[in-house]
């Protein structure tokens, strides 16, 4: 018989479950258990999700695990705590698409509206906690800020309603996008609550509001985007130029 010691994550980047299957004698140990966790929460941060677990196989296998429970099937298997915890840092990294994504399971948008209340979620974060909250680029676009990813998912939308990427068969008929998946996107980012709280005030604060009152906002005189020259292809709109006067544009 073989013991695994099994630590569990998740690759959003991949979009799987992934696993670091620990079998060896010298490391079999609370001890050297509680480092390798250490070391993960280290390079991934402290509020990380994982799970562990402690089965005994006929091998030690990765393929043995699944044979003998099923809740292990698809799950990858890393083959260091390197590649377990890059794996679980990239997915840990927000776009302003996954932002949108949650936005939209709360309430319709024109890509218009969503893009305006992306880029209002980035800037009231910025502006609270120094941090950024994705990590596209925002432009300065003759309708106002517009979110890299955002753009380049929903730039045909038009004027209708967007039609959002779906998460699969459950998703919610009036939105387009179950919230439940959205919301654990946002979660499992680092300092997830602390932002999916911040996007939550966001949408509570501006949702209300037109595509058209939302980009009389961003065009106020003094506003961030008043600062660049939106007649240039691609012009960005630096975390400088928001957190010094997003103020003028806030409700």
């Amino acid at each position: 018989m073989a013991k695994h010691y099994i630590i569990m994550s998740s690759s959003y980047a991949d979009g799987t479950r992934i696993a670091l299957d620990i079998t060896e004698d010298r490391l079999l140990n609370s001890e050297a258990i509680a480092k390798i966790i250490q070391d993960i929460k280290q390079n991934c941060g402290k509020d990380v999700p994982l799970s562990t677990h402690l089965i005994e196989t006929e091998s030690e296998s990765w393929a043995s695990v699944a044979e003998y429970d099923p809740f292990f099937e698809g799950v990858v298997c890393s083959n260091s705590v390197q590649e377990f915890s890059e794996k679980i840092k990239t997915g840990r990294i927000l776009k302003g698409l996954d932002v949108a994504t949650y936005i939209l399971s709360k309430i319709k948008c024109t890509h218009l509206s969503l893009e305006k209340l992306v880029y209002f979620s980035y800037a009231d974060y910025l502006c609270q906690f120094s941090e950024r909250l994705f990590e596209d680029k925002i432009y300065a676009f003759t309708h106002g800020p517009v979110v890299e990813s955002v753009y380049e998912t929903y730039k045909r939308s038009g004027t209708q309603y967007v039609n959002p990427l779906e998460f699969g068969s459950d998703s919610d008929a009036q939105t387009g996008v179950n919230e439940l998946p959205a919301r654990s996107r946002i979660l499992f980012a680092k300092d997830g609550a602390e932002k999916l709280c911040s996007i939550d005030e966001t949408i509570q604060r501006y949702g209300k509001y037109s595509a058209g009152a939302l980009v009389e906002r961003t065009h106020r005189p003094g506003s961030p985007w008043a600062y660049v020259d939106s007649s240039e292809p691609y012009p960005v709109i630096s975390d400088e130029l928001i957190s010094a006067h997003h103020h003028v544009e806030c409700v």
